[in-house]
């Protein structure tokens, strides 16, 4: 099952300029591991050390926030993946 996945343009710099690509996976767990497969660089950005997304950033399936995030949730074959930084302040 393949799934179009969009990166934040800060994330380029880990894969070659890379923002736009295709990935194979059930869920968005499965879809960000594949997404990182190639790029240790980006891996160590996103994922922390039990594979989940981290904190700084946050994802949307079809245009749609997914609150809270479930690194779990089944994806379908042609939807997008957006993973976004997240900008925190106070």
């Amino acid at each position: 099952m393949s799934v179009n996945v969009e990166i934040s343009s800060v994330f380029g710099r880990y894969t070659g300029g890379v923002l736009n690509m295709k990935v194979e996976g059930k869920t968005v767990r499965e879809c960000l591991h594949d997404l990182v497969r190639p790029y240790p660089d980006l891996k160590r950005m996103l994922l922390n050390k039990d594979g989940n997304l981290m904190h700084s950033y946050d994802f949307f399936i079809n245009g749609e926030s997914v609150y809270p995030k479930d690194m779990n949730l089944p994806l379908k074959d042609g939807d997008k993946l957006n993973v976004v930084y997240v900008i925190h302040g106070g």
